[in-house]
């Protein structure tokens, strides 16, 4: 005989009185400086703590890790920060990576960051334990090579999305004898004077490096598979002196002196790039006149003929990644440097061979050939049904609005959802302010972490309906954007056709008004009892339990 359910208790609480949760955020960069601060603001005096685990040495993230030559931001310093403060003190428009580290780090100082924070720890699996609804995480300490066990409520992982650098996938590359550097593991012990130096990619950090290196070295070879759309400066019409621009030390008092006057200009730069999507259209005649504009500069900026053929792109502006150039191309134009455009047939151990039978001694190869842009997790993650996403996500990573995801038929269910900040599959990496994404990806976390503490949620995942059918809108609008023009794209995993993995299917402000506003009918939602109103408790509010205004409802006008 059946043992009969034990009868349903009503909970001895008030309505949505929280439940203690815990927090693991894997990542101090931007990403995980913002969690803190956010924290803060939406639990204070609630009961939740947080933990963060940073593999690296310090907090800072991409501008702890990038200090190649000329590593610098490429859009102006002041659409580079939180939307709750500017920095009046930043020295130039365009800063440099040192800076910018400094700023960022002094931002985790006055946060509490190093309260919660775990260096030199690097998480490296995250399971799911259903009987409990927790993480169980496990986490490789740096320092002495141990393992520790730890458990979460709540997983964000704000890794990033350009964290996890590799060399190119070129035969031979290990054979190679002289000296050879990735752009994010720079030495700075190499000397590039009276060398032959080859360096290997034309994506942002070549475009930076190429110039800050061509005048010393002896011959350059630059291997350019892909062209590049190379632009003026971002934001340029504040910036009208250009890339040296500095701002003196009475502009920079007068901001600090004058908030209205800075948090106007913060907006003009931050509206100035969030108008941007709409040049994103394939057929436009934004988009055609730009691709006219920049046709001509390239051309006039490289004055050969020969150069130009090879180096200024016919697909549409945009499909790559637009990136300022400053001396770039006149670098590549310069009589010590030669660009091959050809395929690479291997590296030698004093050179590379090159498919047409050339071999091009070499004494440096830099390899300035990004990271692994396949958006799965740096660690096993394991959901309910026992797949990693790694494995899942190992031909297309598959997303509900960039931030959550289920695993093949069965949902992942994260006491929370795993909310991939910044690097989640369509995140608006190319669409307007990148920070202000980032911040609403963060309180979209916390906002259903509060769901969960408040409302007695065991899991909360998306429905496998909701992610194919957000992949099919996605699918169907991007084939009207550039990122579908015919070029070869990290946004499509370093592919020249196929799926756009990279930027959101919409502008950024679209972006944050959709995450403003959770649409929680697209979960499924598994609760700690078999009831899903025990939250509601004995019949009272925490105003009546905790001695509140009982009236706040009622108002007057002029009052």
């Amino acid at each position: 005989m059946a043992a009969t359910p034990a009868p349903y208790e009503v909970s001895d609480q008030w309505m949505g009185q929280p439940r203690p949760v815990r927090v693991v955020v894997v990542g101090a960069g931007i990403g995980g400086i913002a969690a803190v601060r956010l924290f803060h603001e939406v639990f204070q005096a609630k009961p939740a703590e947080l933990i963060i685990y940073e593999k690296n040495n310090d907090v800072g993230g991409t501008w702890l890790e990038n200090r190649y030559p000329g590593c610098s931001c490429d859009i102006p310093a002041h659409g580079y920060t939180y939307s709750w403060e500017g920095n009046s003190g930043w020295s130039k428009p365009y800063v440099g990576a040192e800076e910018i580290f400094d700023y960022y780090k002094g931002r985790a100082q006055a946060y509490g960051v190093f309260d919660h924070l775990h260096l030199r720890h690097r998480v490296t699996s995250a399971t799911w334990a259903d009987g409990d609804g927790r993480w169980k995480l496990d986490i490789l300490n740096l320092a002495d090579g141990s393992t520790i066990h730890d458990e979460c409520d709540v997983l964000i992982n704000a890794g990033g999305f350009l964290n996890n650098w590799k060399w190119p996938a070129i035969d031979g590359i290990e054979n190679f004898r002289g000296h050879k550097v990735h752009s994010a593991k720079w030495d700075d012990d190499c000397s590039f004077e009276g060398k032959t130096v080859g360096v290997i990619g034309s994506g942002s950090s070549a475009i930076q490096i190429v110039p800050l290196i061509q005048k010393e070295v002896k011959s350059l070879v630059s291997f350019d598979r892909s062209p590049t759309w190379i632009t003026p400066e971002f934001a340029a019409e504040f910036v009208p002196e250009g890339k040296s621009a500095v701002f003196s030390a009475e502009q920079r008092k007068r901001w600090a002196d004058n908030p209205h006057e800075f948090l106007a200009y913060r907006k003009a730069i931050e509206s100035s790039a969030n108008k941007f999507f709409n040049l994103q259209f394939k057929n436009s005649n934004a988009q055609k006149e730009l691709t006219e504009q920049f046709t001509t500069s390239m051309k006039k900026r490289l004055g050969r003929e020969d150069l130009a053929s090879l180096l200024v792109p016919t697909f549409a502006v945009g499909c790559r990644r637009m990136t300022p150039g400053h001396g770039y191309l006149e670098a590549l134009a310069a009589s010590n440097v030669t660009v091959r455009g050809d395929p690479i047939a291997h590296i030698t151990r004093n050179g590379i061979q090159m498919a047409d039978g050339t071999h091009l001694a070499l004494d440096v190869i830099i390899c300035a050939t990004g990271f692994d842009t396949s958006y799965r997790p740096s660690f096993s993650l394991v959901g309910k049904n026992g797949r990693d996403l790694r494995e899942y996500w190992a031909d297309e990573p598959r997303s509900y609005l960039s931030v959550a995801f289920v695993l093949h038929d069965v949902p992942v269910h994260i006491a929370l959802l795993t909310i991939i900040v910044a690097t989640g599959p369509n995140f608006p990496l190319a669409n307007g302010s990148l920070l202000a994404c980032l911040e609403q990806t963060l309180r979209y976390a916390f906002a259903a972490t509060r769901k969960i503490q408040t409302h007695n949620l065991k899991s909360l995942s998306p429905t496998r309906g909701a992610v194919d059918e957000f992949q099919e809108h996605k699918d169907a609008l991007m084939e009207e954007l550039v990122w579908t023009s015919h070029c070869r794209s990290w946004y499509k995993n370093g592919k020249v056709d196929g799926k756009v993995w990279g930027p959101w299917c919409g502008s950024a402000l679209h972006f944050i008004e959709l995450l403003g506003q959770p649409r929680w009918e697209d979960f499924d939602i598994e609760y700690r009892s078999g009831n899903r109103f025990q939250y509601l408790g004995k019949g009272q509010t925490e105003r009546e339990k905790c001695g509140d205004d009982l009236a706040w409802y009622l108002k007057q006008p002029g009052v």
